[in-house]
């Protein structure tokens, strides 16, 4: 009787997990959209969005921040780029080329890079860099969201995952609430 009560309490408690996705997919979303901030440019009257950051740590020590970040003209023509700033220890790894589902990303571009701290163990290096991105290629990757992978010339690869909670909800914010 027991493990019988144990079973039912157990699916029970899956179905419950299983039908709060839906709601927990659309909160993620929100929260993006709320956490996106709009300003205008004073120098071109565009308006340049700054989604909030998704920060993670790979295998090779990297701490990983990454973005998107728009500009809308007074027109509506609108242009994205993934900002992605990468953090490490010891030696510089100077990364210079990235795939986007596992093609290349002709519009990656190295913005700067900053060593930081140093002591006898190694110094704090930053590396920022920005890959373009079109509104069809965000569009289509609502659903499932897209991998990126940053390459260094001393072989080491940072994959990046933007989920498509993050997409849907950054669209909102730039497209508006009524989209």
């Amino acid at each position: 009787m027991y493990r019988i009560a144990l079973f039912l309490l157990l699916t029970m408690s899956l179905v419950a997990c299983h039908n709060n996705e839906k709601i927990i997919e659309a909160q993620e979303a929100n929260d993006v959209y709320k956490a996106t901030m709009a300003s205008p440019s004073p120098l071109n009257g565009e308006k340049v969005y700054v989604g909030p950051s998704i920060n993670t740590m790979d295998d090779a020590n990297t701490f990983e921040m990454y973005s998107l970040v728009s500009e809308a003209s007074p027109k509506g023509s609108k242009s994205y780029q993934l900002m992605v700033l990468l953090t490490y220890f010891k030696e510089w790894r100077y990364y210079d080329s990235a795939t986007l589902e596992n093609n290349p990303a002709t519009t990656f571009k190295s913005v700067s890079r900053e060593a930081g701290v140093c002591d006898d163990r190694g110094c704090i290096f930053k590396e920022l860099m920005s890959i373009q991105l079109t509104d069809a290629f965000l569009r289509d990757h609502l659903k499932k969201g897209f991998q990126i992978s940053v390459s260094s010339k001393v072989g080491i690869k940072s994959d990046l995952f933007v989920p498509p909670e993050y997409i849907k909800g950054y669209l909102k914010a730039v497209d508006g609430p009524s989209k």
